[in-house]
């Protein structure tokens, strides 16, 4: 499995009668016995281990008069090659469990995957670039980045577009003012007020899931970095690439959130031309109301202009379908 634990501190390999060996995993406990097919020394606790650890259990124990004073170690396989467990620092992550779909150490599965599916990882991890589980991670997150790419597409189409509608409707507003007089100066301000509150509300919200896209983006890169750094080994790969497939999966339920949330509402100002005629009036200029048209990417809304014509006073502007 790991480099084979050794004597301390002769790092020759030339082995005596009087050297003292040292359990591979506990690294500073003597061993009692030698596994001829890990290649590792191991004490007395994880000798009882590995005789009962369904993987290892049929494994070739050398102890008493057999006990090797020396052996030498796998070449490309030293305990520096193997990550390190999650839940113990000290151990090496060399099981696969099929059952939990997860990696894990000898200690976890003494543990809670006693009774699980489990592999050697070094037995399992040299296909694992050639597989189709490693292509569709390396697809997934191909695609997540083009997906991330089109949400940032989104939103700066939106942010252009919902500032160009708000400088042409107050445009439009103002126009149109100057056709009513001083009288209306204050009610246009109202106006004008709320639809910058639209604005920059919606201004807020896509702002808002641009900096979350930001995260999003960093997040990838650093999957997709991590990924990249072990190409060089499979082992490492597989374990890199069991690692982040949960973050991959958080990413596309984020994405698929943020994609939903990218939309804003639309608003237009239409003048009446009874309006022209109701100069007069007292009750306002308009009213700023969600419309029934609807984007690419959410709800629009509008300013609809209504009048009569000098009987009465003007009406409140109502919601009107623009075709």
């Amino acid at each position: 499995m790991a480099e084979v634990g050794g004597r301390k501190p002769d790092p020759a390999d030339v082995g005596s009668a009087d050297a003292v060996m040292y359990c591979g995993p506990c690294k500073n406990v003597q061993a009692t016995s030698f596994c001829k097919d890990c290649h590792e020394y191991l004490c007395s606790t994880c000798t009882d281990h590995h005789e009962k650890l369904g993987i290892t259990k049929t494994h070739q124990l050398l102890k008493g008069a057999k006990f090797p004073s020396f052996y030498p170690t796998r070449k490309g396989q030293t305990s520096e090659s193997f990550e390190k467990c999650n839940d113990h620092p000290h151990e090496d992550v060399k099981l696969f469990c099929k059952t939990h779909n997860t990696v894990f150490c000898v200690a976890c599965s003494v543990g809670k995957h006693k009774d699980c599916n489990k592999k050697y990882i070094p037995d399992i991890a040299q296909g694992y670039t050639t597989g189709t589980e490693y292509s569709k991670l390396q697809s997934d997150i191909q695609d997540l980045n083009t997906l991330g790419a089109q949400c940032q597409a989104d939103i700066d189409r939106c942010l252009k577009e919902v500032n160009a509608l708000n400088r042409g409707e107050v445009d439009k507003l103002k126009q149109f003012k100057t056709l009513i007089n001083e009288y209306l100066n204050n009610r246009e301000k109202e106006l004008i007020a709320e639809m910058q509150q639209r604005c920059d509300r919606d201004t807020s919200l896509l702002q808002d899931i641009q900096a979350r896209l930001k995260t999003w983006q960093s997040d990838l890169s650093d999957a997709r970095a991590k990924l990249q750094s072990h190409q060089q080994s499979s082992y490492k790969l597989f374990i890199t690439g069991k690692r982040i497939q949960p973050l991959v999966d958080q990413l596309q339920e984020t994405l698929n959130d943020m994609q939903q949330q990218t939309r804003y509402q639309h608003y237009e100002l239409v003048k009446d031309d009874r309006m022209v005629k109701i100069l007069a009036d007292k009750t306002g200029i308009a009213t700023v109301e969600t419309s029934s048209k609807t984007s690419q990417k959410g709800n629009w809304f509008r300013l609809t202009l209504k009048g009569v014509v000098n009987e009465g006073p003007l009406s409140t502007f109502q919601l009107i379908p623009r075709s």
